[in-house]
């Protein structure tokens, strides 16, 4: 098994085990219905021209990937805890169901960390389910509230 950074050609193994983690997660409400085609494209576009995101997979070399964490940075301004340019957020850690509990997820989000600290992110954020926190607190991620606050356009068709 290697530890590798994901290609375009990983696509459809990506989209596979994001699906897995939604639905670990429990039933989408109201999914839009082309959701899964739209992040196969977003994979696509941004593994090929992106060099802000990037996901490392856990690869046996059979073509199904057993593991993957995905992040991204993002500009940031300078603060007095931090004059590095950039923040980092995981966006999605997950692992086959038939393959948990071996150690993929940690490999691949330590790869995921390691690369986001070499793009100079000052810190990075993440949403935590229940079943990562463990994962997360072990690799140093630490509690910083609920304060997480989501700001959504009102679709046109609503206005």
């Amino acid at each position: 098994m290697t530890i590798r950074r994901a290609v375009p050609e990983d696509t459809e193994e990506l989209l596979r085990l994001r699906r897995t983690m939604f639905t670990a997660l429990g039933p989408i409400p109201a999914a839009p219905p082309d959701w899964e085609q739209a992040c196969t494209k977003a994979f696509r576009d941004r593994l090929t021209t992106d060099p802000a995101f990037a996901a490392w997979v856990a690869d046996t070399g059979t073509g199904r990937l057993l593991s993957c964490a995905i992040g991204t940075y993002a500009p940031r301004l300078p603060s007095p805890r931090s004059t590095a340019p950039h923040l980092g957020t995981v966006q999605a850690v997950v692992t086959d169901p038939a393959h948990r509990r071996k150690g993929h997820a940690r490999a691949c989000l330590t790869a995921l960390l390691h690369w986001l600290t070499t793009q100079n992110c000052s810190h990075v954020e993440l949403r935590a389910s229940d079943q990562g926190a463990k994962l997360y607190t072990a690799l140093g991620f630490s509690q910083s509230g609920d304060a997480l606050m989501t700001w959504r356009p009102t679709p046109p068709s609503e206005r």
